[in-house]
């Protein structure tokens, strides 16, 4: 836990802060209360998920939310606004996938009245939709992804382009008629790693008039070198993005363990090689203390949210403009994409 002054801590509790990417969140503990979050991403059908598998992890979701009096659904964006000044935490059901659809685009239906509200086309894999990061051929967004892209916009869910393929990525902002997000994505052209998007891509999602949001997930923030990244070098893409398309397009995320060893333990096998792009180096040469919570060596995932905020309290960060970075931002796509409810 990093020590903050009682003056950020107070700044910190006065912001909307939101995360759209936090994994396995399945109890209220010190470490969820400290972050001052009002409103967290949480994936929940997971990537591959077919429906029926989706539907169990929904389940689950909601099961935790019932047994938290702290915890309350975000439906809507007045659900989030209400969260911050009740001391209560908004849950948003994100999906970093469209699998779970099945080839049937009328299903998103379903997903939205069951709460779905922010929504990858793609994992790291092609699929119906069109092509993930590691694919070697991306062959840019399908018929089924144009179709999937208008339906989602149409009912109210916000497209997030994190781990989506360059081509479909920038196929998607060509064809997008509101605003986009990358929940957990940061600038290439600072640490150069392949689930990191150029500065064209950041450049076409603030163009939508939507946020880039960017993360502290170790592997996309390191410098190469042997040992863990710092919160320093997250500032470097936060600023690199801030300074390529303004404040009001930057957003924050941590990509981390919301309830600190509820991350399902696995063996990787072949399949997973490719993702050796992504963390193999950083695995072998930073070596982090956890590979199931990779944050930088002085920051420790949602727990040290205040940190952040004393952090740009210290570098003369305009107050107005670290309220937008910590939630306004989010809150305002939220706010044009999200539907308060479907039409009769």
């Amino acid at each position: 836990m990093v020590p903050v002054s009682e003056h950020a801590l107070r700044f910190h509790k006065e912001c909307i802060v939101i995360d759209p990417s936090v994994q396995y969140l399945v109890s209220r503990t010190e470490r969820s209360d400290r972050s001052g979050l009002s409103g967290v991403g949480l994936t929940i059908p997971m990537p591959g998920d077919d429906q029926a598998q989706a539907m169990a992890h929904v389940t689950d979701f909601y099961d935790v939310i019932a047994r938290e009096p702290a915890f309350c659904p975000a439906r809507t964006t007045d659900c989030i606004r209400s969260a911050h000044a009740q001391g209560r935490m908004a849950h948003i059901m994100l999906s970093q996938d469209s699998s779970f659809l099945g080839s049937k685009v009328r299903n998103l239906l379903l997903w939205y009245e069951l709460g779905l509200r922010i929504m990858q086309p793609t994992y790291n894999e092609q699929n119906l939709a069109g092509c993930g990061c590691l694919e070697a051929n991306d062959s840019g967004i399908t018929k089924f992804g144009q179709v999937l892209l208008r339906e989602a916009q149409k009912i109210g869910v916000t497209i997030d382009l994190t781990h989506v393929g360059q081509k479909t990525f920038m196929d998607v902002c060509r064809l997008s008629r509101a605003p986009l997000i990358t929940s957990h994505s940061n600038p290439k052209a600072v640490v150069d790693n392949v689930r990191n998007i150029t500065d064209e891509q950041i450049r076409a999602v603030a163009a939508s008039g939507g946020v880039i949001c960017v993360t502290t997930w170790a592997p996309l923030v390191w410098n190469g070198k042997p040992g863990m990244p710092t919160l320093a070098d997250w500032f470097r893409c936060l600023e690199h993005v801030i300074g390529l398309v303004g404040v009001d397009h930057v957003a924050t995320s941590t990509d981390s363990m919301g309830t600190m060893g509820a991350y399902p333990k696995h063996e990787f096998t072949p399949d997973d090689l490719p993702y050796d792009k992504v963390t193999g180096d950083f695995d072998r040469l930073a070596i982090p203390p956890d590979n199931n919570n990779r944050q930088p060596a002085d920051f420790n995932g949602i727990e040290d949210y205040p940190a952040i905020t004393a952090s740009m309290l210290e570098r003369g960060y305009a107050a107005e403009d670290i309220r937008k970075i910590l939630g306004l931002n989010l809150l305002r796509v939220f706010d044009a994409t999200w539907k308060e409810g479907l039409a009769p």
